[in-house]
């Protein structure tokens, strides 16, 4: 009999320990990878959200500049590039000189060679062929009166944005229904990444980049100087993120993943015929920080339940032995 009880209290106690150890299994590999995928989830979706809003930013941002030139290009001063279109081109600027996002405006004549500047430096720099172009040139051949244009990421050749990286808001010209020039404004491409961009963070870890149809660097708020770098070479230690971003160059819609290493959503920003693509990506790092307070709570939970379940063991165990 006595051996019997034995054998009984030690079976009670390892179903105890048993009990604890396919808790603490269950807990592990179902609640804690939900949670994890949970949290997971959250984090993309958040990063699409913010990514769709600020795409929409910049989008609004080009359009309302872009009907603002179309506006100046219609002028009756700008058609007849008279005295009075210096003072006209003047105004544009100071109305927008505070954002710090626009460099210049100048009014070509019908062969791209530059009539009228103005820029918030000030300075005059006429006379420089701009004929070269793509803007000009769409302008001029395919261009419509009350249309805009925006270019492809350049470097200016004059102004108070010369050297640096530009995009072009054009406007063909017309008088009396002929070809007449185009009024062209430059966006400096740094600070209007960063007035949009720059300040967005959904944490410390929080990636930000802007690239062409190309993949190449517009913007990027971990790297001061990404001219001539391409987004491939910031995920060269993971070939699926690699893939998937290139896939997503000219794509119209956006989305989101996540890999071993990063959780990544992103958004194309369509402008005229360009196409962008906006990214944001943090490392699953973050995942791991924001899961972590929640495990050591589970733990705590699970270790007081574990020691419940195994004082109840012992004590069962010991009253059979009596």
């Amino acid at each position: 009999m006595g051996k019997f009880k034995g054998i009984f209290s030690s079976w009670i106690f390892l179903s105890s320990l048993f009990s604890v150890i396919a808790l603490g299994v269950t807990f592990y590999l179902v609640v804690g990878q939900k949670i994890e995928a949970t949290i997971a989830q959250q984090l993309l979706n958040r990063k699409r959200i913010i990514a769709r809003a600020e795409v929409s930013n910049i989008t609004t941002f080009f359009e309302k500049f872009g009907n603002s030139v179309t506006v100046l290009a219609r002028l009756s001063s700008i058609e007849a590039s008279d005295a009075d279109a210096v003072s006209d081109l003047d105004t544009f600027i100071e109305q927008r000189r505070d954002a710090g996002i626009i460099g210049g405006v100048v009014l070509t004549d019908k062969n791209g060679v530059v009539k009228f500047n103005s820029n918030v430096l000030g300075s005059n720099d006429v006379g420089e062929s701009l004929a070269d172009r793509e803007f000009f040139i769409f302008a001029k051949d395919k261009g419509t009166k009350g249309k805009y244009i925006i270019s492809e990421p350049v470097v200016s050749k004059l102004g108070a944005s010369k050297g640096e990286n530009i995009v072009v808001v054009a406007s063909p010209v017309y008088k009396n229904n002929v070809f007449a020039g185009v009024v062209a404004s430059s966006i400096k491409l740094e600070p209007l990444t960063e007035r949009f961009l720059g300040l967005m963070k959904i944490s410390s870890l929080t990636e930000v980049y802007l690239v062409d149809g190309s993949g190449n660097l517009l913007y990027s708020n971990i790297a001061s100087d990404v001219a001539g770098s391409n987004i491939s070479t910031l995920f060269s230690n993971d070939s699926v993120v690699r893939d998937k971003i290139k896939n997503a160059l000219g794509a119209t819609v956006g989305d989101q993943f996540r890999t071993e290493k990063y959780l990544i959503a992103y958004s194309p920003i369509i402008l005229g015929t360009n196409s962008w693509l906006f990214i944001i990506s943090s490392p699953t790092l973050q995942v791991t920080n924001l899961t972590n307070p929640i495990y050591f709570r589970q733990a705590g939970l699970f270790i007081i339940v574990a020691t419940i379940i195994l004082v109840f063991g012992v004590i069962a165990a010991r009253k059979n032995q009596a």
